[in-house]
């Protein structure tokens, strides 16, 4: 066992008071102060500097905007925004139109704001015009319209709710009987995304008890069901039209228009239907460049010069007046082209206030009546056409794509008489072209093919020839 060792006696050290105060107690007042500004910078100065709170809308409608304090937020719709602390007022709107205001108290909340987010709600009961009703009916039916051009969806290309928003707003706002534009609305299902998206707003429209349903919307339903109506008998036009003066006249004539009986789209844009026209003319030949030039020069608003204001407008694309050279000194017969259905029909309005007649576009049963009266003659596949055969227009199949008057809506022909009521009252869809272009080939295209274009776009295969009712 070793030694013990005896160690030195010291003095205790002691540290001096520091103006009277015990250093013990000056660190243990350094290390709460410590503590307390560490907390003071993560509890409380978040919230201190961002001086407002969060918020979010309930407004129970879809398509609503909020201003706050006469400045856009943004959407209404379940978004999460931060609003400054304070007395505010916010106001809402559906599709532009104003929808009501609700004054509300935003609170300054300081505690573990970086933690902890606090998000108050601020409800406001939106309320209907007839202002906001005309709207959700525009916009249900430009939707549908725009969306139905899609058949299929993938993962980078998403279908929005169109016709639950529809439903929602329709039910929030006390809607009373929409049977015609969701009829309309309905025509256009095109994918099983918009499908499910019906069948999801025909829920919440029944559950709210509003008018929706008809004979032709029943029909339509029962297509997506699989129980499509029988298809009428194909019956084939017997027409025979009288020339004068460049126009060939027809009489009424009643008969099934289309060349299948199937009930799936794309297919069935083009299924029988029984279809009438009245007493109607049209023009043996197309509007050629001569005459088209003839309108430009006395409406410069359509001339190429002003290409761009007209694209702006929306009346046409980049490919306006594309390869056609405009001569009124030049007696060109080729048939104008790269113009728009826009432009076709103001060169009616022109012709009509011109010549005291209804200058119009054909309807494609119009249309059908005339080319079966010009069955017997060849397809058409050169700009140049060289007929002296007037016992029908020439150039019905071939040389150009025609514009019609009739909106290409997808599933038409189940209710085309509904269908052409409602395109007239909302024109948001393509237009039917008939009878292909010197390009395609008698078998890509026949009398019954279905074509569609754009209101606004312009082709170098696609021009019209004018009718007269």
């Amino acid at each position: 066992m070793g030694k013990k060792i005896e160690l030195p006696e010291v003095e205790p050290v002691h540290l001096k008071a520091i103006h009277g105060i015990r250093p013990g107690i000056l660190i243990l007042a350094g290390l709460i102060a410590f503590i307390a500004l560490i907390f003071f910078i993560v509890a409380m100065l978040p919230g201190i500097l961002a001086g407002g709170s969060y918020a979010v809308f309930d407004t129970g409608t879809a398509d609503t905007a909020v201003y706050v304090d006469g400045k856009y937020l943004g959407s209404a719709d379940g978004s999460v925004y931060f609003v400054p602390s304070g007395t505010h007022e916010f106001s809402f709107s559906i599709l532009g139109e104003d929808a009501g205001t609700v004054t509300a108290e935003i609170p300054h909340p300081i505690f573990f704001t970086l933690f902890n987010r606090r998000v108050d709600t601020i409800s406001a009961e939106i309320r209907n015009t007839e202002a906001i009703e005309q709207r959700v009916i525009e916009n249900g039916a430009m939707e549908t319209a725009v969306w139905s051009r899609i058949i299929s969806y993938d993962e980078g290309h998403h279908y929005p709710p169109v016709f639950t928003d529809f439903a929602v707003n329709a039910s929030v706002l006390g809607f009373q009987d929409i049977s015609d534009p969701f009829l309309y609305m309905a025509m256009h299902i095109s994918s099983e995304e918009m499908e499910a998206d019906f069948r999801n707003a025909m829920g919440i429209l029944d559950q709210a008890g509003i008018a929706y349903r008809s004979d032709s919307l029943d029909t339509i339903i029962s297509v997506l069901d699989g129980n499509a109506p029988e298809a009428p008998e194909k019956t084939m036009v017997e027409a025979s039209g009288e020339y004068r003066d460049g126009l060939f006249s027809y009489e009424p004539a009643s008969f099934v228009m289309g060349s299948t009986d199937s009930a799936i789209y794309p297919e069935s844009n083009e299924r029988y239907a029984y279809s009438e026209t009245g007493v109607f003319s049209i023009a043996a030949d197309p509007v050629s460049e001569y005459d088209y030039a003839l309108f430009v020069k006395e409406n410069p608003y359509w001339a190429e010069s002003n290409k761009e204001q007209l694209i702006a407008d929306g009346m046409v694309d980049e490919n306006y007046l594309l390869d056609v050279n405009l001569s009124v000194s030049v007696h060109s017969s080729l048939p104008i082209r790269s113009i728009s259905w826009y432009a076709a029909e103001a060169y009616c309005a022109w012709l009509s206030g011109k010549t005291g007649m209804n200058i119009v576009l054909p309807t494609e049963e119009e249309w059908t009546v005339a080319a079966s009266s010009a069955s017997h003659k060849p397809y058409t596949s050169s700009l140049l056409s060289i007929d002296n055969d007037l016992t029908a227009p020439k150039a019905m199949m071939g040389q150009l794509w025609e514009f019609t008057s009739s909106s290409y809506i997808p599933l038409s022909r189940f209710a085309l008489d509904e269908a052409e009521r409602l395109a007239s009252v909302y024109q948001y869809d393509d237009i039917i072209v008939k009878g292909g272009s010197w390009i395609n080939t008698p078998d890509q295209v026949d009398i019954d093919t279905v074509g569609a274009m754009d209101r606004s776009a312009c082709s170098v295969y696609a021009g019209f020839r004018i009718g007269v009712r």
